[in-house]
């Protein structure tokens, strides 16, 4: 019998939603990550979305990733 050979392997996930708490309202939103728009190619440089609550515009800083 061949013996298996292991190897190190990549997960890729892409998220299905960002939340956050918005400046303007207070309230927590919920954007589908579809909706965010990137300042560049690399979601880590930055984006801003609108604000599923008061429809205000949102820069985007800083993140945790869960």
């Amino acid at each position: 019998m061949t013996k298996l050979k292991s190897c190190r392997y990549i997960i890729i996930s892409k998220p299905n939603y960002i939340a956050f708490i918005c400046p303007h309202c207070g309230k927590t939103a919920k954007i589908n990550f579809e909706n965010v728009i990137y300042k560049t190619d690399f979601w880590e440089d930055g984006a801003y979305v609108d604000c599923s609550e008061c429809g205000k515009n949102v820069e985007l800083g800083d993140y945790e990733y869960y």
